[in-house]
């Protein structure tokens, strides 16, 4: 899985999701660019107390890829530790994301 994510050509910010104006100096006409499918994990918890519609547990990491931070699904059992390499895949809805352990898939 890649993600669409808006470029901008002015001061080189990098936005998820795409926009069409960049935050940070204001300029239009921002490029887009697909990420790759790989990235590390930044920050991990487990979710022991789900909100309804969810089981617990579950982890969620903050994952970035290719300049931007996402929030995602994470296909392990515990918290991932800073700088975990993982892998993009695709979550139960259309705006969801998973990540799993580049080590889990050897």
């Amino acid at each position: 899985m890649r993600l669409t994510i808006s470029v901008c050509p002015h001061c080189t910010s990098r936005w998820f999701p795409a926009r069409e104006v960049c935050s940070r100096c204001g300029r239009e006409g921002l490029d887009e660019q697909q990420t790759g499918d790989r990235g590390v994990a930044y920050a991990s918890t487990v979710v022991r107390i789900a909100p309804a519609g969810f089981t617990a547990p579950y982890v969620l990491s903050y994952v970035d890829v290719d300049g931007v931070r996402i929030l995602a699904r994470t296909d392990a059992d515990d918290a991932l530790a800073p700088d975990t390499p993982v892998v993009l895949t695709s979550g139960p809805t259309p705006d969801s994301y998973r990540v799993t352990p580049e080590e889990t898939l050897r």
